[in-house]
């Protein structure tokens, strides 16, 4: 007597299956592929539009100021750690690549006195075009008391921003700036930390703010 054949609905449930899971294997990486293309235009936008939005950085040289009559017991070491963190902090801004210091104060050192407190801009003009910079920050440090008779420590810088195309001053200041409390001492360590750091501060978000 021959047999009735049973049709076997799990083997047939287990080919559909596996066929399903072959056929989205197959089609996974084409899939992935159409996105990631899809996706790569936007990616590759994203630095040139941050870019856009950034503000063109401005080449600078800082020089060392030059302290004035009120300013004697300004030290070597003070007026030279005073000329570095104002190069850092402007090269922190992100608005300006500033030129080593070092190089500043080589091709500055005849000149200092007449680059800051000349009556004209050439001497910074000269410095500027030497350096290959569009803009030389020079200065002044008026006042600089480490500890006063009210126990406070004090300075004042005025600075002058000169365009070495025009020799135009573009910006003109000055920063005054008292420690808030009593001095402790009266060494180069606290009265850079206490008073000039504030007005580097100050002077660093002017110059961020100057149309150029």
């Amino acid at each position: 007597m021959p047999r009735t054949l049973v049709p076997n609905r799990t083997a047939d449930h287990s080919r559909r299956r596996l066929f399903t899971t072959a056929t989205t294997l197959l089609l996974a990486p084409a899939i992935i592929g159409t996105v990631l293309l899809g996706a790569a235009p936007a990616l590759a936008a994203s630095p040139a539009a941050r870019q856009a939005d950034k503000p063109a950085e401005l080449k600078l040289a800082v020089v060392e100021f030059t302290p004035e009559a009120e300013a004697s017991r300004m030290t070597h070491e003070a007026k030279r750690h005073l000329q570095a963190s104002l190069a850092q902090a402007l090269f922190n801004s992100q608005r300006f690549r500033v030129v080593d210091v070092k190089w500043t104060r080589e091709a500055s050192r005849a000149d200092l006195d007449r680059i800051n407190r000349g009556p004209s801009t050439s001497e910074a003009v000269r410095l500027g075009r030497q350096l290959g910079v569009s803009y030389v920050l020079t200065g002044s440090v008026v006042t600089y008391e480490p500890k006063g008779a009210d126990g406070h420590g004090r300075a004042t810088l005025k600075i002058r921003l000169v365009e070495v195309a025009t020799g135009k001053v573009r910006y003109a200041g000055e920063t005054v700036q008292r420690s808030a409390g009593a001095m402790r001492t009266d060494g180069v360590a606290e009265m850079h930390t206490v008073v000039l750091k504030p007005a580097i501060q100050a002077l660093t978000a002017t110059l961020e703010g100057v149309t150029l």
